[in-house]
């Protein structure tokens, strides 16, 4: 198989009973095979090509959300050798109309009534063809704007005459590896978002390494939750397709409820998602009795105990080798007593606790898979000691997106694994011109076969990430003694909330710093719920304010002062909202003041750029109090 057209053909073929699960209005799972979204995609490709004069190679917006509407029409436009340009509904018009002006798409597939009403003008304005993916969308609204409902169009378009699977046929022959597949877009430091482009060849080789890596399999069900245009997601998506697993659409509402009905195999979030899950766990169990909460904690206890010393014994834990020989060798001593002395208790109170905690989840999940930020480590421990694996990656849109992963019986916690055959990473310094030695920290660059061709119509930051085949990730790692890749922070700018979700700091510190309270302010949140902002405040204006601060005294610690703090929180709060172009995810939830200025050659560079990585470790401390109990 040479690209994605190859993949869905050959899922149609040989897995005929593989089920993509979407519900319907009375949430119960409705089940159409796979072969019979495939053919219902050849037909609309070949429609597309008849009726929308899509050619090869264009660029087509999809514009929705999870569904088997989204997939028949994602395969249908590839089908027909075009490309995907996807986003969810819920973006900002701004977002949309870059996207639709910059990919020059002139077929847009629309989600719903809500996404209509948000870029209905900007649609008239582009005069594109639009295809709306919702069954219930106004017919009246349609056939105005002379829209087509594609449930309803799909209906009506006849099966394929031999002539026409014979040009779809020659259509797919035609498609390269090197082809694009889709153009993603995300967030630049300026906000204005780049187009990542990939390859057909560039997914096909995450193909070969997830499904191997997962073991996924036709018994497989996979329960789907991520937005599926998210490359995280559409990894999942089509290595399902590869492995003729079953798929089942989800939300967040009627997850933990899904998870009983589906009991899922394998699942893959961002971290914020698995740490809800915990806290619902949790609760679960504190509604219990308290013998049942002491029996919980108990099992747990032994679990965990018994989870590291296995580690330990099974090189699995990066603290081994770090130490002399005989401290070595009494280590292991004890994890080994560890291991002897817990395994009967372990079999007692797992059959009978922890196999109820796990039933929460459905009872057969094997794994799940996390990825799009940091898992935090009590989180992380707590799958893998009750028994369901926590397999943690990294990567990123650029990167198709899988650089590293854990893979089964190689569970490093607070690494992501293992860099896969044919991926290289070298750690470098700040210049990234010198690969440093294993062990010492630096930023990560990656080479191989899922790194990007670049960015659509941007040669300027395409020349600033990717030079020589090399890809600059921005983030900061280093080589554990076992060869695991772990990750320390982010050289660049970008924040990744725990829920996944990117954003850029630069335009929410620049409008807070135009407040005339504010002369400096550092936004921080990486891997966390929230976003928090370190302020340094004009001092002059505060004491005219009527507040008794001093800017020279060291011992004056505004952050004694929680009417200041609530002060500058409803300052944010005012300026950092939707209303002023902002998304949700970007309010400011945490205020923290700094102990001193930013001065340039400390914090700020020459350009009176933030250098984000010494004020993360010079205020390590005070950003932890922050987000302290959140």
């Amino acid at each position: 198989m040479r690209h994605l057209p190859d993949v869905f053909a050959f899922a149609s073929t040989n897995f005929p009973e593989q089920g993509f699960y979407s519900k319907d209005s009375h949430k119960f799972f409705k089940k159409t095979l796979f072969s019979t979204l495939h053919e219902t995609a050849e037909r609309f490709a070949n429609y597309l090509i008849q009726n929308a004069a899509l050619k090869r190679g264009e660029n087509v917006a999809l514009f929705g959300d999870n569904s088997a509407e989204w997939l028949i029409a994602d395969m249908a436009i590839q089908n027909a050798g075009a490309v995907v340009v996807p986003r969810g509904s819920d973006s900002t018009p701004q977002e949309l109309e870059f996207i639709l002006e910059h990919s020059e798409a002139k077929i847009v597939f629309i989600e719903h009534l809500r996404l209509y009403k948000k870029i209905s003008a900007l649609l008239k304005k582009r005069g594109a063809r639009v295809f709306v993916l919702d069954p219930l969308f106004p017919e009246k609204i349609a056939q105005e704007d002379n829209f087509q409902i594609l449930p309803h169009l799909l209906k009506s378009i006849p099966a394929l005459k031999v002539e026409e699977l014979q040009n779809l046929k020659k259509i797919r022959e035609d498609i390269k590896p090197s082809d694009l597949f889709t153009i993603i877009y995300t967030s630049g430091t300026t906000g204005e978002p780049k187009g990542v482009m990939l390859s057909h060849s560039n997914m096909m080789y995450q193909l070969e390494v997830v499904p191997k890596a997962l073991s996924m399999a036709t018994q497989d069900r996979i329960l789907s939750i991520l937005p599926v245009w998210h490359i995280f997601e559409r990894f999942m998506l089509y290595s399902a397709i590869r492995a003729g697993a079953h798929y089942y659409y989800s939300s967040k509402k009627d997850l933990m409820e899904d998870f009983i009905r589906i009991k899922p195999t394998l699942m893959a979030s961002a971290p914020r998602l698995w740490e809800q899950i915990y806290q619902k766990l949790r609760e679960q169990i504190d509604k219990t009795e308290a013998f049942n909460r002491e029996l919980f904690d108990l099992s747990y206890n032994i679990k965990q105990r018994l989870s590291r010393a296995q580690n330990l014994l099974h090189g699995q834990s990066d603290a081994v080798g770090a130490k002399n020989f005989f401290q070595n060798t009494w280590d292991f001593f004890k994890a080994g007593w560890t291991v002897f002395s817990l395994k009967l208790p372990d079999i007692y109170m797992d059959s009978i606790f922890l196999t109820r905690v796990r039933a929460m989840l459905g009872g057969e999940l094997r794994g799940t898979i996390s990825g799009g930020g940091a898992l935090p480590f009590h989180i992380d421990e707590f799958y893998n000691a009750i028994g369901i694996p926590v397999y943690e990656g990294y990567g990123m849109t650029e990167t198709s997106p899988l650089i590293a992963m854990r893979t089964e019986g190689k569970i490093v916690m607070g690494t992501v694994g293992e860099v896969p055959l044919g991926t290289h990473v070298e750690i470098r310094d700040e210049d990234g011109k010198r690969v440093l030695p294993s062990g010492e920290q630096g930023v990560i660059f990656v080479k191989g076969p899922g790194v990007m061709q670049g960015y659509f119509k941007n040669e300027e930051a395409t020349r600033k990430i990717l030079q020589n085949g090399w890809l600059n990730t921005g983030d900061i790692g280093v080589f554990t003694q076992s060869g695991q890749l772990a990750i320390r922070g982010r050289a660049k700018d970008t924040i990744v909330l725990r829920s996944g979700e990117n954003l850029e700091p630069v335009p929410i510190e620049t409008l807070l710093s135009q407040h005339p309270l504010i002369e400096q302010a550092v936004v921080v949140g990486q891997d966390q719920k929230n976003l928090g902002v370190l302020i340094w405040p004009d001092y002059d204006k505060l004491v005219d304010a009527g507040y008794d601060v001093r800017e020279f005294d060291l011992a004056n610690d505004l952050n004694k002062i929680p009417e200041l703090i609530q002060v500058f929180k409803e300052i944010a709060g005012t300026l950092v909202k939707e209303e002023n172009g902002f998304k949700s995810y970007e309010r400011i939830s945490h205020v923290r003041f700094l102990p001193q200025k930013m001065l340039v050659g400390d914090e700020l560079t020459a350009l009176i750029k933030i250098k984000r990585n010494v004020v993360y470790k010079k205020y390590k401390a005070l950003i932890e109090d922050m987000f302290k109990g959140t």
